[in-house]
């Protein structure tokens, strides 16, 4: 599908992304610029699940006393040759190992299981995270005051890693140039509702990108037991939401068994991305949802899927 000049975000959020991108400039590539915001925006993210996730509320207890100090939060208290050493130091460090230190404090229980593998995620992400020292220090304290910004639901809401994406790449010819062609959302929502799923589905995009069919389609199936009442947003076509409505409205769709629901989080629901940068960028979407971002997988399914290739 060709690719649509309509903005995927508020004007708010997509002047934000533009100010991040060029603070970064000196940096770095815009893949590069990416990188740094997406590490980034995964530490708020982090802070907001910790501080809205039930399930993360154990995980507070890693911050107590001095830890408060590895909450982006406190980053922004710090001028840009401080907060780039806690960075690279401490701050990116602490997450890169953040699985082991989670087990501790779980202690006598085990950790759950969608716990576990969104923090399996989070250690693939900062393992080898680093700020160059192309950032330079002012502009880090602009760059994370950018990233506060940002309005909580629109972090746990929207594909705004795609849209942080579709930012940086548009200067230097559009995301063709790493194979990315984003749907946008009004178009993949309809194409959601006359497909139709539920939770006994088997939801799979073969080329996934950042994950925005897959979530669209997660929405969707909660949206029709009554759990996700904000989808399609007030900010959607505003037809397309007013017909979603009303045909979820009249759709009879009982709440799931346990068992049915947690098949459903483990393999209902997944997609294979060629990129790796794109892949990482729809599991951390995934974890944004509480989905699993294990079932994000890096490949070219027409190798996979090549009845010519002999296993």
């Amino acid at each position: 599908m060709a690719r649509s000049t309509v903005h995927y975000a508020d004007n708010k959020t997509n002047n934000i992304l533009k100010a991040l991108h060029n603070k970064l400039r000196p940096a770095g590539t815009p893949v590069q610029r990416v990188e740094y915001i997406i590490e980034l925006l995964l530490l708020r993210i982090f802070e907001v699940k910790l501080k809205q996730d039930k399930e993360f509320e154990p995980l507070r207890k890693l911050f107590d006393g001095d830890n408060y100090h590895l909450l982006f939060s406190y980053l922004l208290s710090l001028n840009g040759d401080k907060a780039s050493v806690e960075l690279n130091q401490k701050v990116f460090p602490f997450y890169g190992n953040i699985l082991g230190k989670a087990r501790e404090v779980y202690k006598n229980k085990n950790l759950p299981q969608k716990v576990q593998d969104q923090l399996v995620l989070i250690e693939e992400v900062f393992s080898n995270s680093s700020f160059s020292n192309n950032v330079k220090n002012g502009n880090l304290n602009e760059v994370l005051g950018l990233v506060s910004d940002i309005d909580e639901a629109r972090l746990l809401k929207t594909d705004l890693l795609g849209d942080a994406i579709e930012s940086a790449l548009s200067e230097q010819g559009g995301t063709r140039d790493v194979g990315l062609f984003r749907t946008p959302d009004h178009i993949r929502q309809m194409m959601v509702m006359m497909v139709d799923p539920d939770f006994k589905d088997i939801i799979f995009d073969p080329a996934c990108g950042t994950g925005g069919f897959l979530f669209d389609a997660f929405q969707y199936v909660m949206e029709k037991v009554g759990k996700d009442e904000n989808w399609p947003s007030e900010k959607s076509h505003k037809e397309i939401r007013e017909y979603i409505k009303k045909h979820i409205k009249n759709a009879e769709t009982e709440m799931p068994s346990s068992n049915v629901a947690n098949t459903f989080y483990r393999v209902g629901i997944s997609g294979i991305e060629y990129l790796g940068m794109i892949r990482k960028m729809a599991a951390i979407n995934f974890y944004i949802r509480g989905l699993n971002p294990a079932n994000i997988e890096q490949g070219d399914s027409l190798d996979l899927f090549d009845p010519c290739i002999q296993v």
